[in-house]
Parts: C-alpha cells; sequence; structure tokens
C-alpha cells in the first residue's frame, strides 16, 4: 500500500469562558437547584443534569432524568437528539442491546442535523459491532461515512466490523482511513497494529501506511502540546 497518505489533525478547542472548578457534588447540587428554579419550563435544566449523570456514570439517574424530559420536547429533531443520548447512556453503562434500541428510535425520527445523523449511525454500528453483528454495524457505518466522511469515528468502526467478517484487509485500509482523517486519534493505529500483528501476511502490503500513520501521530501529539 504505496499510494500517498494524507493526514489532518483537528486539535480539541479549551472550552470558552472562564472555568470553575467544583467537585462532582457541587455540580450537582448546582444543577438540581437549576431544576428546582425552572418552574414550568424545564427542559434546559433536565437536559444539563442527565447529561452530568451520563458523563459521571450514574446511568439510573440520567435515564430517569431523560425520561422526564422526552414528553416535554417540541420536535423529532430534539426527541432524535435525547433517544441518542439515551443511547450513550446505555452504551457507557455496557448495555449495548439496551443502546441499539434508542439508537433505532432516534433513526426513525429521521433528524435533519448532519451531526446527530452521523453520530446514531455511527454509535449504532459500534453497538452493533460489540454484540457481534459485524454486517449490520458495516452497514450502518458505511452510512456515517457517507454522511460525513472527514470524522474518523465511522471509518474506526468500519474496520471493527470488517475485522469481524474476516474483510482484513479491506479493515487495515479503513483503520488507515480513521488515522488519516483525524490523526490526533491514535486508536485506529493500535487496532491496526494489532490486526497486522495476527495476520502478519499483510505486513509488508500495509508497512508504509503504517509508519505514516506512526508519524502523523507523532506530529498531531506535538501540535497538542503548543
Amino acid at each position: 500500500m504505496n499510494e500517498h497518505l494524507d493526514f489532518w489533525f483537528k486539535i480539541p478547542q479549551p472550552p470558552e469562558g472562564p472555568l470553575v472548578e467544583l467537585s462532582a457534588a457541587e455540580a450537582e447540587q448546582f444543577l438540581r437547584e437549576k431544576l428546582d428554579e425552572a418552574g414550568a419550563v424545564k427542559t434546559e435544566a433536565l437536559w444539563q443534569l442527565a447529561q452530568f449523570y451520563k458523563l459521571n456514570n450514574r446511568p439510573a439517574q440520567a435515564r430517569q432524568r431523560l425520561r422526564q424530559l422526552l414528553p416535554l420536547l417540541p420536535d423529532p429533531e430534539a426527541k432524535a437528539s435525547c433517544f441518542f443520548t439515551m443511547g450513550q447512556t446505555e452504551e457507557k453503562a455496557r448495555d449495548y442491546a439496551a443502546a441499539i434500541r434508542y439508537y433505532k428510535a432516534a433513526l426513525a425520527l429521521e433528524p435533519a442535523s448532519l451531526f446527530t445523523w452521523y453520530f446514531i449511525h455511527n454509535n449504532l454500528g459500534y453497538s452493533l459491532n460489540t454484540l457481534g453483528r459485524f454486517a449490520e454495524g458495516e452497514a450502518c457505518c458505511r452510512q456515517a461515512i457517507q454522511i460525513d466522511p472527514t470524522r474518523p469515528n465511522g471509518h474506526k468502526n468500519l474496520g471493527m466490523a470488517l475485522t469481524g467478517q474476516g474483510q482484513y484487509r479491506d479493515a487495515a485500509k479503513a483503520f488507515v482511513a480513521a488515522t488519516q482523517a483525524n490523526a490526533c486519534d491514535s486508536r485506529a493505529l493500535g487496532l491496526l497494529e494489532e490486526l497486522l500483528k495476527q495476520h502478519p501476511d499483510l505486513e509488508y502490503e500495509f508497512q508504509d501506511a503504517v509508519e505514516c500513520c506512526r508519524k502523523a501521530i507523532q506530529v498531531a501529539a506535538k501540535w497538542r502540546k503548543n
């Protein structure tokens, strides 16, 4: 695999505005107070509290708030985002069957946002892969890539789906494509190296690509430090 490879670097941007450090307990108390003060219009407060619980690995509380939120949302777009977040919550809790159900519910609402539409397909593909449903996962990942080929997640998860189906050469190409999409994300390179270790017959074909990926990730790491 000796064709010219182009790599992109997408460095995460720091949040805008002043940063205030709160403990988890203080942040929860603050968000609960905002919910109590919200009166009849609780959607934003419920959303923020649900996100807090999801990010802090408290799925039961996240589920409770998201279920409160869902009937208050005004349109299919917002409801799709809520179902998607429910799926993320179950995914973090490693209940992939439940995650799939919620992602499919979000998919059925056909949200217009490309960001939401992409990640519904991507995360659904990942969850299907995790349960060994690789052909279904492949279809979702390919759809995600079609929606936005510049993001690495879809390529990486496509590689996992193809690996699960024994299509190792195409899987390696997908892992390279993921690193090309964003060399700040090194996960695909790790999967590529593991794949080639298990299938040494592909090592010669991909040795140049692997070296290019390694160098791109090193450059990206230096950019992040500056």
